[in-house]
Order: structure tokens, then sequence, then C-alpha cells
């Protein structure tokens, strides 16, 4: 155990904090009366701490003690990259595959069945929303706040605040300035 290996278990266990913290907020936003309350009913937190923890394990004894076996065996949640940012939220945590080499940004949403192939160079970037059965294929890059329709297979580029469906995912609405779809 050393610094390096110390400092990247903190860094999976401050994404955890993003996490809840973004959980917490969309409960604010529905106005119920006990935000925190609600978000730990959310039925991505046990998903959301198992991956976090078996990311902190594997730094700091390189071994994610089971979590990741766990993870896949209840949830079919298969997650071979570490490199996911705070704030990640799973509306449905079921039949999720986040391949090895891909990296995932903050405050990213991803539905159920969605796959993100295994590959250096594969993007999801901050604020992205994956529908459901979306499919990003090895070397795909999706934009921030980007948003893929159900289904959806992304290959190549999907620019940034743009609406992309089908297969191949082809953007069907970009966002103006003012963040309005156009």
């Amino acid at each position: 155990m050393n610094l390096a290996s110390l400092t990247r278990a903190r860094k999976q266990l401050d994404a955890f904090r993003e996490d809840l913290r973004r959980l917490v907020n969309l409960s604010r936003r529905a106005a119920h009366p006990r935000p925190r309350l609600a978000a730990l009913a959310d039925p991505s937190v046990p998903v959301l701490a198992m991956m976090r923890g078996a990311a902190a394990a594997r730094a700091v004894v390189g071994s994610s003690l089971g979590l990741s076996r766990v993870l896949a065996t209840v949830f079919h949640v298969d997650v071979w990259t570490d490199d996911i940012g705070g704030g990640l939220r799973l509306p449905h945590p079921f039949q999720i595959v986040l391949g090895d080499g891909t990296r995932i940004g903050s405050d990213c949403t991803l539905m159920h069945n969605v796959t993100i192939q295994r590959g250096p160079g594969t993007v999801v970037e901050d604020g992205a929303v994956l529908g459901a059965g979306v499919v990003v294929l090895a070397g795909a890059h999706v934009g921030q706040r980007a948003l893929i329709g159900a289904n959806s297979v992304v290959r190549g580029t999907i620019a940034s605040a743009s609406v992309a469906v089908g297969a191949p995912a082809r953007v069907v609405r970009v966002a103006t300035s003012q963040g309005a779809p156009s």
C-alpha cells in the first residue's frame, strides 16, 4: 500500500459521495419532504456502493474482495474500468457493461441494458444520458450533455449537447447557445 493507491481509493470514495449528492439534489428538485431518505431508497445506491467499493479495494489491496463478483451475479453489472466520474446515476441498475479502458465523465446517467465496449478512446463525457439498450462501440465518443435514445448504437463521435438515435446513432437535434433544442 502506497500513497498513490490510497489516493486512487480516496477518489472512488469521493465519487460515491458525489453520486449520493446528485441523488439528494434530484430528490430536492422533486420536492420530496425527506430528500436524503429518498436518495438512500434509490435502487442505484447498492450498485454504486459496490462498484465504488470494489474500485477502492482494487486500488488498495489489488483485489475487489469479491464485490465485483457480487455486482455481476446479483445485478448483472460488469464494470471493467475505474475511470468513472462522480455523480453517476443508474435509475434501473441491471445488465450494464462498462468495458476496460473506457472513460465515463461526471454526472452521467446510464439506463438499464447499456453496454460501453472496451477499448482506448471510448469516452462518455460529463452529463451524458444513455437510454435503455444503448451500445457504445469501441473508440466511440459521446459529447458533454448528449442524449442517446433507447436501443441506439453509437459509433464515431456524437457532438456535445445533441440528441442522437438509431443504429447507427445519428444526431437529430442540437442545443442552441441558450440550451434549448433547435
